[in-house]
């Protein structure tokens, strides 16, 4: 019997996770464990908070909720329910809204959500509990405070959603014009976009040109460049070579010729021994009268010249100064 309550009442929370719609809160008020003010307390949630709301109870008194990492029970005098993209006053709206409606059954419920916490123990007790004030849970009573907040952002929300719908008509007729508008300068920016394009092809080629013909006009003043440092080089490296000189002749070159000295006379082999080289050169015409020799030895030798103080030639016996 058990099991099968668990199990009906996972096939009616199920769906009731796809069909949840946005909620506000109106007033601060508090999460229970389940349909009624007499279940523990599982969080405290602030006014004006964003909820999910999974379905009501039938009656729409309590609302199954799930409110940042926790699930609950929440009455719906303090609830807003998102209607026709705009939120109203729960309690008011019930006939107009389809709210889902959802079944609670305790031990399912709980042990779905509260298998850690403490009251989970005595969960035998508050299903009792929940048994006999089960009939409570469908009487709906409202908070004057929260009625007022929520009746007061329900007209807020109807007045904004006016405003937005005529001015949503008066967009679609702004949109109607300007869709009309658009073609003609949608054509205008076509032309513009193809003169564009083809400028933008004129001045790429025009640019290309210009780039070769300075590349070319470059190369040309680089091999002009190149051509004269090399002609410098050339020079420098001419310049540079070492000079022969005069005095540092190579050995093997051609003897100088030898200066021609003057006709020496052959001696006279009748005479005896050769005579001196010098002996034999022609008596300068000035010369002093011959001088006999001492002694009686003869005449001097016709070739014989003065000695500038020395001894005559010829010695005694009438021969020559042997050298």
């Amino acid at each position: 019997m058990r099991l099968k309550s668990v199990l009906l009442a996972a096939l009616l929370l199920v769906p009731t996770a796809a069909l949840a719609a946005p909620g506000i809160v109106t007033v601060s008020t508090g999460l229970r464990a389940g349909p009624g003010t007499g279940f523990p307390l599982v969080d405290r949630i602030p006014g004006g908070a964003r909820v999910n709301i999974h379905g009501c109870l039938r009656g729409n008194a309590w609302c199954d909720v799930s409110f940042s990492d926790d699930r609950g029970w929440v009455s719906s005098q303090y609830l807003e329910y998102l209607y026709r993209n705009h939120y109203v006053y729960l309690p008011d709206y019930v006939d107009e809204i389809d709210v889902p409606v959802v079944p609670f059954v305790l031990t399912s419920y709980w042990s779905s959500y509260y298998a850690g916490r403490p009251w989970y123990r005595r969960h035998a007790y508050w299903n009792s509990y929940w048994t006999s004030h089960q009939r409570f849970a469908t009487r709906m009573t409202l908070d004057p405070r929260a009625a007022s907040i929520g009746r007061a952002a329900t007209r807020d929300a109807a007045v904004a959603l006016e405003r937005s719908g005529v001015r949503a008509r008066g967009n679609v007729a702004i949109t109607g014009r300007e869709t009309a508008v658009a073609r003609p300068n949608a054509a205008i920016a076509k032309r513009n976009a193809a003169v564009t394009i083809d400028r933008t092809r004129a001045a790429r080629s025009e640019r290309i040109a210009h780039e070769r013909a300075a590349v070319q006009s470059r190369s040309a003043r680089e091999a002009q460049a190149r051509m004269m440092h090399d002609r410098g080089a050339s020079r420098a490296a001419v310049r540079a070579q070492p000079m022969t000189r005069a005095h540092e002749a190579p050995r093997a070159a051609a003897p100088a010729a030898r200066p021609a000295t003057p006709h020496v006379a052959k001696p006279n082999v009748s005479h005896g021994s050769p005579t001196n080289a010098r002996a034999q050169m022609p008596a300068p015409r000035a010369a002093a009268p011959a001088m006999s020799h001492p002694g009686g030895g003869g005449a001097p030798h016709i070739n014989a010249a003065p000695r500038g103080g020395n001894a005559p030639a010829g010695g005694p016996g009438g021969g020559h100064q042997k050298h």
